[in-house]
């Protein structure tokens, strides 16, 4: 068991907590919900950090925007530049490209739908494992089933920022078969330049476990319902690289 402690910030409008609680319970780690609220100064004492998923602050103004000034995340921007992790599942992306962990890259409305998108999605691993601290215990080209909900989930920006981002295998997912809401280049994840941030539009932890995706795929139903998926990978190598840091 993993003594490293992690930090899962919540927010009004964050729903996706216990769900990542759950998986990183699962993955072997110490994590604690900490509400935006708390005591600002507690953060730093964390070894690593979660922005889950939902509508903080309502989603006002643009998704993650508000949340992005808040006290505790710029703490754990702060925290991120000292090499500690940091992981952004959906809306927690979204508040870190407003925060700015990602540079010049933005995260804006679907398109061509313009509106929520709910369904599984297969997404890749198109950079090396190694690459970045979420991905590298896992196989080269792995692909792994996750759950999309979002309005707003397409990374997107200049030409010049997504061909940076290629050249410095920054885009670490991409959704496979192309990218249901219009992302640049099918950028599904996108770290930052030293690999210890990790901004993931699909939830892997709505599908860590077969009775996530049993309805849709017959062959998980003879399953045990809590037999882990691909998706806890993500997780399980966040509690490696803390243990190897």
């Amino acid at each position: 068991m993993s003594t490293s402690t992690v930090a899962i910030l919540v927010f009004p409008g964050t729903n996706s907590e216990e769900e990542t609680l759950a998986a990183c319970n699962a993955a072997g780690l110490d994590a604690r919900l900490v509400l935006w609220s708390d005591p600002p100064a507690d953060l730093p004492r964390y070894d690593a950090f979660i922005l889950p998923g939902g509508f903080a602050f309502e989603d006002r103004v643009r998704a993650g925007a508000v949340a992005a000034k808040s006290q505790a995340v710029e703490i754990v921007a702060r925290e991120a530049e000292r090499g500690k992790l940091v992981l952004g599942l959906c809306n927690g992306a979204q508040v870190l490209a407003e925060a700015g962990l990602l540079g010049a890259v933005a995260i804006a409305r679907n398109v061509p739908a313009r509106h929520f998108q709910n369904r599984f999605v297969d997404v890749e691993l198109t950079a090396p494992p190694q690459r970045c601290a979420f991905t590298f215990q896992l196989a080269p080209g792995a692909k792994i089933r996750m759950a999309m909900a979002h309005a707003e989930g397409r990374f997107c920006g200049d030409a010049s920022t997504f061909d940076a981002l290629e050249r410095a295998g920054r885009i670490t997912f991409r959704y496979a078969g192309g990218a249901p809401n219009g992302a640049m280049r099918d950028a599904a994840g996108v770290c930052n330049e030293a690999g210890n941030v990790l901004a993931l539009m699909p939830h892997p932890e709505r599908a860590a476990w077969a009775f996530n995706l049993a309805f849709e795929d017959p062959s998980l139903r003879s399953l045990d319902s809590s037999t882990p998926t691909p998706a806890l990978q993500i997780f399980r190598s966040l509690a490696a690289s803390l243990t190897r840091a």
